[in-house]
């Protein structure tokens, strides 16, 4: 796959995604951690490979067994839709608190609301506003928005109007539109 590879770029056929594949295959069968989750994305949607959710999962195992947190998170979001393994709440909620230790934001995120909603274990808002917290604190704006829905209705902590919009506010700065809309709808400037 190299040497195809290489050709390719000799002859200025590299920037073709069928060469940049090839190109990602090679370095991720040499141990290339983050070709290996690019490799995965490409078999997972088709891009310049035919799908291949099998290969797609086997990549993305490698690699998180590399410490890629994009294939952990990717891992768990396969596991809540059940596409190419079986739909399980506790192997996507492993995939991502795994992810969210290696910090990644999506995942601490979807574990929030995970925790937040109770939809796939037992609720636990303390546990969700502790990720959700996490997430905010790395710049998330949707984190920032479900701090301020959980102070506005008190979801795991006493309802602190203030607190709400402090963090509705948050959200708004970070480009959130639907933070926008509700600081607009109580006449509260968010700029």
């Amino acid at each position: 796959m190299l040497v195809a590879w290489l050709m390719m770029l000799l002859l200025g056929l590299a920037d073709e995604p069928e060469a940049l594949f090839l190109g990602n295959l090679a370095a991720a069968e040499q141990g290339d951690v983050q070709a290996m989750h690019d490799v995965a994305y490409r078999f997972e949607h088709g891009m310049a490979v035919e799908p291949d959710l099998a290969a797609a999962i086997a990549w993305y195992e490698r690699a998180a067994a590399g410490g890629n947190d994009g294939s952990m998170l990717n891992l768990g979001i396969l596991h809540h839709f059940g596409r190419g393994v079986p739909q399980d709440p506790e192997l996507e909620a492993h995939w991502f608190q795994r992810a969210a230790d290696a910090g990644n934001v999506q995942a601490m995120l979807n574990l929030g609301v995970m925790y937040g909603t109770g939809e796939w274990f037992e609720q636990d808002y303390a546990r969700a506003m502790e990720l959700y917290r996490q997430a905010a604190a790395l710049g998330d704006m949707y984190a920032m928005y479900n701090l301020g829905v959980m102070y506005e209705h008190g979801q795991g902590v006493a309802v602190d109007d203030a607190e709400s919009v402090r963090w509705f506010q948050r959200s708004a700065r970070a480009g959130y539109p639907p933070a926008q809309e509700e600081l607009a709808a109580r006449g509260i400037d968010w700029e």
